[in-house]
């Protein structure tokens, strides 16, 4: 581990770094000889070929951030390194960002699935990050993750007035504090969104007879067979004599796993097109009620897992967004065609480069995207910073990265996700100095995007890196699960 010493004169060698090239930059960090549309808001434009994030002043900006800065989990660290200090460590975490490069928070000073045990002091968050003028988006959240769900809690009826009353609730609570706040670079609604469409679609038709999304629902279900009850029993294999019967009986359900659809292509574009009915009216209702309050902010939307929208439901949502967010580079639902399909820019709103995990998660097989060691990290970090410096179509990335290790502490998503620094503030000084060295090269090549074909590579390159790491986690679960290991 390096000495105090030798991390404050790197931490200096930084800020004097950062000095030098503050010339050239605004007020927000936007490079100024990228010229925009000033408007007073963050807002997106294409210059000269090239997607950018254009600040309140009129400059391009590329938006690198970290996606969980603040959590709940952190506690271990408030407590050990901060003497219980909220606001010492959130002062901080933001000045340790900034010396790591990362120029804005994506996630906001706070994002509720990973505070949702009630530690993190929302407003105290809320202010010092107003009071240290970094970008920002806030979260307003009317989508829970999967995991914030209590048991035996369903998902909302998103097409019930109680809904459209929690919207407002929320826009009310998030967006009318903020609508005159130019370091706020747009909304968001949550991480993860819509991943189990089948538990959305199934709890949605399992309300009572005549509820607002059962009836809606179904209705779409009676258009798609054209009002013939018997293609649709045909194909479900039931027997139901209308589809007022259906609306009375209920019964049809669908495949409930993670990005799960059925093996009959018939019901699995059924299932794509409920999903799409209730993923459009949550975007409708939070663009609207946004909008009532705040036109100048840009509206993000959800966070998703890069396999949850198909290109034609990115289609739908378009006039609901200023941007599209998958959470992560996806191999089989590519963004750049969408980018292009729909006019609007991409953001990589929660980007994984890998967790290590302990024995007893590995072995259990509930660990999500794990890699081998901390070095493996670095290598995708890296490879990762190359990709994304190339593209035109994207305007920022979102690192999934904890500032502090994370302690596990309930399941396999509350992961002790490892951090740039331990519970006692000590740099994990590789790691660190890869992501330093790996978001100033975006900063140095982002204006200077890459040929498709290029860009193609980069990303093979990439992906092939992570089927090679998935393959080595899935030998290493199979050797801890033999007995006596």
């Amino acid at each position: 581990m390096k000495s105090n010493t030798t991390v404050l004169a790197l931490l200096m060698s930084i800020a004097l770094s950062l000095s030098a090239s503050a010339q050239e930059l605004d007020t927000y960090g936007g490079f100024t000889d990228i010229k925009g549309k000033k408007t007073g808001f963050f807002h997106t434009q294409k210059i000269d070929d090239r997607w950018w994030l254009v600040t309140p002043e009129g400059h391009g900006f590329f938006g690198i951030g970290l996606s969980h800065p603040v959590t709940g989990f952190s506690k271990g660290a408030v407590t050990f390194s901060y003497n219980g200090s909220q606001e010492a460590w959130l002062r901080d975490g933001i000045k340790k960002m900034r010396e790591l490069g990362y120029n804005c928070v994506w996630s906001g000073p706070y994002s509720t699935e990973r505070t949702r045990f009630g530690y993190v002091d929302y407003e105290l968050a809320e202010r010092v990050y107003r009071e240290e003028k970094i970008p920002h988006a806030i979260h307003v959240p009317l989508i829970k993750h999967q995991v914030e769900l209590m048991p035996g809690e369903k998902r909302p009826d998103v097409f019930s007035d109680e809904y459209a009353d929690f919207v407002r609730e929320n826009v009310a609570r998030y967006v009318t504090p903020n609508k005159d706040n130019p370091w706020i670079m747009g909304y968001y609604y949550g991480f993860g969104s819509f991943m189990r469409s089948g538990l959305w679609i199934n709890e949605t038709l399992n309300r009572e007879p005549g509820s607002p999304g059962r009836e809606h629902l179904i209705s779409v279900l009676e258009t798609r067979y054209d009002g013939d009850i018997q293609k649709l029993n045909s194909v479900y294999e039931k027997n139901y004599q209308s589809f007022d019967d259906l609306r009375t009986k209920g019964g049809i359900t669908y495949p409930v796993g993670y990005f799960t659809y059925s093996n009959n292509k018939t019901i699995a574009a059924d299932q794509e097109a409920l999903i799409a009915e209730i993923v459009v009216k949550v975007n409708q209702l939070g663009h609207s009620e946004i909008r009532n309050v705040d036109s100048g902010h840009m509206v993000l939307g959800c966070y998703v897992k890069g396999v949850t929208y198909s290109a034609e439901l990115w289609k739908r949502i378009t006039p609901y967004i200023d941007v599209l967010a998958p959470q992560h580079f996806s191999e089989t639902h590519k963004i750049n065609p969408v980018v292009e399909s729909t006019g609007l820019p991409a953001l990589l709103s929660d980007q994984v480069f890998g967790n290590v995990y302990p024995e007893a998660l590995l072995k259990s097989g509930r660990t999500p995207g794990p890699v081998p060691d901390h070095l493996d990290r670095r290598v995708l970090y890296h490879l990762l910073s190359r990709r994304l410096a190339a593209d035109p179509d994207f305007i920022g990335i979102s690192f999934c990265a904890c500032l502090h290790d994370n302690a596990h502490t309930v399941a396999a998503y509350d992961r002790g996700q490892p951090g740039f620094f331990t519970i006692d503030n000590e740099p994990r000084s590789k790691t660190i100095a890869t992501a330093q060295q790996a978001n100033e090269f975006i900063y140095q090549h982002v204006r200077h995007p890459l040929s498709e074909t290029a860009i193609k590579k980069l990303d093979d390159d990439y992906h092939e890196t992570v089927e090679h790491y998935k393959a080595i986690a899935r030998r290493r679960t199979l050797f801890l699960r033999e007995p006596n290991k």
